[in-house]
């Protein structure tokens, strides 16, 4: 391994173990009403997030997986792949489980799972063979951001996570997403990827999977709009202001990644990490052996 292609070891994330948790809860939707109580407009966001994550998160393995042996000789690193693979199938089985609920509902989940699929498997064939990691890498920039906006901005995660059954898959899979933020692109480094692989990367996921999540946000609220009463507008116009994914903070911070020399560890969220491990406790399963633990098997 080339200097350039070297994984800094003296990073906050370079030591941190990746357990991989079962969640405790079932989850689920509860009532007649929309995701978001009053809300039709945020409920199919959140219903279209909900429903690219399994195939995305499928992706998401693939793309590292492919890339294993570039992190062969570094222990820590090689871990956290596993600790990273382990929680993001456990991720894609709970929103499987959500999607399928969802789509009893009558939410479009079943078209947005088979196009993100679709849009997934164009991207693991593109050359270079790199292109997958880079944008697999900027993808997880987007979901730490998702993350780290739900755990440490209660307005948001109350707003728009706060049905009972919901909220814990979400704050679960939010720590595990910022438990694991640096893997990807960790690995994208370690295979030798430099800055113009990191570019390219993030204006494939810009484009095709954060546009296409727009683009299906958009489709089915104008597909229910004989459903959305103006008391329904005026609630995600309160809602709107009050909320912080949607935000232009928030794509000031994604566009952040573009910088030379970016680094999911530039933003500390350890402390963040820390606190919502001990609130979960009780939700997700403690495991019996961590990413870091398992790192010679």
């Amino acid at each position: 391994m080339t200097a350039l292609e070297a994984v800094p070891t003296n990073r906050p994330s370079a030591q941190r173990d990746i357990p991989v948790r079962r969640l405790g809860t079932t989850p689920d939707v509860s009532g007649d009403d929309w995701i978001v109580a009053g809300d039709p407009i945020f409920s199919h966001l959140l219903a279209s997030l909900s429903a690219v994550f399994p195939n995305g998160e499928d992706f998401f393995v693939a793309s590292v997986r492919r890339h294993r042996d570039a992190v062969a000789d570094q222990p820590e690193l090689k871990a956290q792949v596993k600790g990273f693979i382990g929680q993001e199938a456990m991720h894609s089985r709970a929103h499987r489980t959500l999607n399928a609920r969802l789509a009893e509902l009558g939410y479009n989940t079943v078209r947005a799972d088979k196009t993100i699929g679709r849009i997934c498997s164009a991207i693991l064939g593109m050359r270079p063979k790199r292109l997958a990691i880079a944008a697999t890498a900027a993808a997880e920039h987007y979901t730490g951001l998702l993350a780290e906006t739900a755990l440490d901005h209660e307005p948001t995660r109350k707003i728009l996570f706060g049905q009972e059954a919901i909220e814990p898959l979400i704050c679960w899979h939010a720590l595990e997403e910022l438990e694991h933020k640096n893997v990807a692109f960790d690995v994208m480094v370690a295979s030798g990827g430099g800055y113009p692989i990191t570019v390219a990367g993030f204006f494939v996921t810009t484009t095709a999977l954060a546009g296409y999540i727009a683009v299906e946000w958009g489709r089915s609220v104008f597909e229910d709009r004989h459903k959305i009463t103006a008391a329904n507008v005026r609630q995600f116009l309160r809602n709107f202001p009050r909320q912080r994914l949607i935000s232009v903070p928030f794509f000031v911070d994604a566009f952040k990644y573009l910088r030379p020399g970016f680094h999911p560890d530039d933003t500390d969220t350890d402390a963040l990490i820390e606190h919502w491990r001990i609130e979960l406790a009780d939700v997700a399963d403690t495991p019996k052996r961590s990413a870091k633990g398992s790192a010679s098997s």
